[in-house]
């Protein structure tokens, strides 16, 4: 089993999947960044858990790098596909 990721690496790895990702134009459910994430060690018991970590991560993100920033409110989705934030289209906007 891997060593226990702290909060600060957990952030850290949410930011920096989301901009390969993002980079790729490609999203993914908060339940496969939990597998991901339970894969290195931190195991999110719930989709509500892995959106609170996420979030935390946007935040962390906000100063620290504007474009990682972005690329996480772009990146993960809810079970249907969705941008968590978003509740209309779901289109992800043009650069």
């Amino acid at each position: 089993m891997a060593e226990t990721m702290t909060n600060e690496e957990v952030y850290d790895f949410i930011g920096e999947l989301a901009i390969a990702l993002y980079s790729k134009k490609i999203r993914i459910s908060l339940g496969a960044l939990r597998v991901i994430l339970a894969d290195k060690g931190r195991d999110y018991n719930n989709n509500r858990g892995m959106a609170t970590g996420v979030s935390a991560a946007y935040r962390r993100w906000k100063d620290k790098d504007p474009v990682v920033y972005h690329a996480i409110a772009y990146t993960y989705t809810d079970k249907d596909g969705n941008l968590a934030w978003d509740k209309g289209s779901g289109e992800v906007p043009t650069r």
